[in-house]
């Protein structure tokens, strides 16, 4: 182990990784762990200390979410530098295995389809007031095709309440910033989209947890978040939740609404990742409309070429959301959004999404017969797989054996909402690519992986 830095948390009080997370904070203010450093493997440290290799990794994912270490697969964990960029809890692409990481169109015509709306386009390019920057909110025409896209679902918005945004990402983005003063908590699920996480950091909002069941956010549980927070607006996927693929009841969808209004909370509900589902719960925006900002997105249900995403907004907040869109872009392209038009107008945007909903709902198959004897949460609408880790794994540590292995996943830990314990469990893309035999092959590496103990980390010398 690095003789440089040997911590003593023997005399301390309470759990472990909290006192080691302590000690780690303590050496770096102390400067004896100076920006760069390395900190022990976690293995050797975890020997070193008596404790599991699990405690060790909880004070190091503590110290990450604060931005006081980084970590990097096959590298280490080294003390961040002044002016460290802030922490990516977005999947990554790691070149050279197979990408269980991050989304791709299981749809085979879709090049095909948009061709043919890049086409109509080109014919109609004259009618678009290219010499001028468009509304901030988009054009009154791309804002009806959003309210028709959204109308999908079962919520009926009209145009004037639906804000143009340049992706689902770009959404949320706008959403939070008007939402979430500096110093003021977000709210969300105690597992959550990744891209929360990330915007979280970049505004330095803090997010703060809510407890989860089968069904996503528990009524009790928010009240009980407000109450100890102060929180004032919330954020949360009610249909086939990322990353556990949980789908909340009409009559849990009611309850949140309920406690929003009498605690007077605002709700951002997040749908882009499902926009294309129409068998489905009606949207909490439906039962708490005045209180609700809704996004749907072309990336997930579409194609991810087009980063196009659709809000619809209580009629009181939508004037501070434009503006804040205002000053985050001054306007979107219009090139985008028109062929987003297009598309919805002639139901091909439609196709398309009951296209990939059939093909996904084959490679959750596939996926599932293959998973047989391990615990996995599904959906068959849902572009991934929740695989729960066998004991003694931790997410972290498979996924760095996996990418060893050549497949590329994503840990519980970009999910984990503030220093809660990550799950044993992964998420894993169903469709990183056109041949379900790369599928195949894959799961079977992971779960011939999951069968094994953990191999200890070779130490950094």
């Amino acid at each position: 182990m690095n003789e440089m830095w040997k911590p003593d948390i023997s005399k301390v009080d309470g759990p472990r990784y909290l006192a080691l997370a302590g000690a780690i904070a303590e050496a770096i203010d102390s400067g004896h762990l100076s920006p760069g450093s390395q900190l022990p493997p976690q293995r050797d440290l975890a020997e070193y200390l008596g404790v599991t290799v699990g405690t060790v990794g909880r004070a190091y994912s503590i110290m990450k979410k604060r931005q006081l270490v980084s970590g990097e697969v096959g590298r280490g964990t080294f003390v961040c530098s002044t002016g460290e960029a802030m922490p990516n809890f977005l999947p990554e692409r790691l070149p050279g295995t197979i990408d269980f990481a991050c989304y791709r169109s299981p749809v085979f015509d879709l090049s095909e389809q948009l061709t043919h709306a890049l086409s109509q386009v080109t014919a109609r390019a004259i009618l678009m007031p290219f010499h001028k920057y468009p509304p901030a909110e988009g054009l009154l025409s791309h804002r009806t095709a959003g309210a028709t896209w959204i109308r999908r679902t079962g919520l009926q918005v009209p145009p004037e309440r639906v804000i143009a945004c340049g992706g689902g990402q770009q959404a949320l983005l706008m959403a939070v910033s008007t939402l979430v003063d500096p110093g003021e908590i977000l709210l969300a699920e105690q597992l959550t989209y990744s891209g929360v996480n990330s915007i979280g950091a970049l505004l330095d909002r803090q997010l703060s947890p809510v407890a989860i069941d089968d069904e996503g956010v528990i009524p009790d549980a928010l009240e009980e978040a407000v109450a100890a927070t102060g929180a004032r607006c919330v954020y949360l996927q009610p249909t086939v939740h990322n990353p556990t693929t949980a789908t909340m009841s009409e009559a849990r969808r009611r309850r949140i609404a309920d406690v929003a209004r009498r605690l007077d909370l605002t709700l951002i509900e997040d749908d882009a990742a499902i926009s294309g589902m129409t068998e489905r719960p009606l949207p909490i925006a439906n039962f708490a409309p005045e209180r609700t900002i809704y996004i749907s997105s072309f990336g997930k249900s579409v194609t991810p070429a087009l980063r196009v995403a659709y809000v619809a907004s209580p009629p009181a907040l939508w004037e501070r959301l434009v503006n804040s869109l205002h000053a985050l872009t001054l306007a979107n392209s219009p090139i985008p959004l028109e062929i987003a038009s297009l598309m919805i107008a002639d139901g091909s945007a439609d196709a398309i999404a009951r296209a990939n909903l059939v093909e996904l709902e084959k490679r959750n198959a596939t996926a599932l017969s293959l998973l047989t004897g391990w615990k996995v949460s599904s959906h068959p609408a849902a572009f991934f797989q929740w695989l729960h880790l066998p004991p003694p794994w931790t997410a972290a540590d498979f996924c760095e054996a996996a990418r060893r292995e050549g497949v590329s996943v994503v840990p519980a830990d970009n999910f984990t909402v503030g220093d809660g314990v990550p799950p044993r469990a992964v998420r894993i893309s169903v469709n990183p690519a056109q041949k379900s035999n790369v599928l195949a092959k894959g799961i079977e590496i992971l779960t011939r992986l999951a069968g094994q103990r953990p191999q200890p980390r070779q130490t950094v010398i």
